[in-house]
């Protein structure tokens, strides 16, 4: 894969003076918390964060504060937001948010790598990532920092993809197509970081673990990222593992199939939770 992709599909954890970078970026975080079946993995993942009024929760990776207004409501005037990120102007624009939902003053927002939190042990009730072990280079440090800044019994909560569930259906080429989605789901460091989530929470010593799919079926082919598969087409095109009449072929067809009412395509999230050994809830 080319490093302008690695770049690209990590973006998110670059701090960027750039005005019209950070509103695309912006636009692009907004679009996504916005779509249906990510609101229905963000609403699971709170009710595993088991908040209750008062609690201290922490949001690795936060972005532009699309939840810290819901996790706000949760804990209550009496309770502790916080919301962390690398980019210092996605965390400009959730300042504004929290602001503007009146929660401002029960919300700290800080600039840090999630790799290294900058807190002390114990210092939440609850943590909460979604969609950013996905871009990580050390998936598991960061869950082991996120276990470290939990209390003893409180509950550590991720919701990631698992590449490995994208399923498109292609009615005249699916070697082809397989061949496209593979080297397009490339650009995520830890396109499986989904299926793994169990794994890697029972490795940081968190307990009660579970791991639950949740799946998504779409049927317009520009909805699930056309455009990344172009890119990849081209990649591939470049290096000589394909055609570049098979690749305009296969994609084509896609099109063809969701104007003819016949474009399927399956995605997956893993919305995982483990509970720091101690405390209230035992060993």
């Amino acid at each position: 894969m080319s490093e302008d992709r690695r770049r690209v599909a990590s973006e998110i954890w670059q701090p960027s003076p750039d005005d019209e970078a950070r509103r695309e970026m912006i636009a692009t975080l907004d679009e996504l918390a916005g779509d249906p079946f990510l609101k229905q993995v963000a609403a699971r993942s709170l009710e595993l964060l088991r908040l209750q009024p008062g609690t201290r929760v922490l949001d690795v990776g936060c972005g532009p504060g699309a939840l810290l207004p819901a996790l706000a409501q949760l804990v209550g005037a009496e309770g502790r937001v916080v919301g962390l990120d690398y980019a210092a102007p996605l965390l400009e624009t959730a300042r504004e948010r929290v602001e503007a939902a009146g929660v401002g003053e029960r919300v700290e927002l800080v600039a840090g790598d999630a790799h290294r939190l900058p807190f002390a042990d114990a210092s939440f009730d609850a943590v909460h990532v979604e969609r950013v072990l996905m871009h990580l280079e050390d998936p598991d440090a960061a869950i082991r920092e996120m276990r470290r800044v939990t209390r003893p019994g409180g509950w550590v909560v991720a919701a990631e993809p698992d590449s490995g569930g994208v399923r498109i259906d292609h009615a005249t080429d699916p070697e082809g197509m397989a061949l496209i989605s593979d080297r397009d789901l490339q650009q995520f460091r830890n396109g499986a970081i989904g299926l793994e989530l169990y794994r890697r929470f029972a490795r940081a010593g968190l307990v009660e673990r579970l791991a639950e799919p949740m799946a998504t079926f779409m049927t317009d082919y520009e909805d699930v990222g056309a455009d990344g598969d172009r890119i990849a087409a081209a990649e591939l095109v470049a290096e000589g593992a394909i055609s570049r009449e098979r690749a305009d072929a296969v994609l084509a067809e896609l099109h063809e199939a969701t104007a003819r009412g016949e474009f399927a395509w399956i995605g997956i999230m893993v919305v995982a939770a483990g509970r720091v050994p101690g405390g209230a809830g035992g060993a």
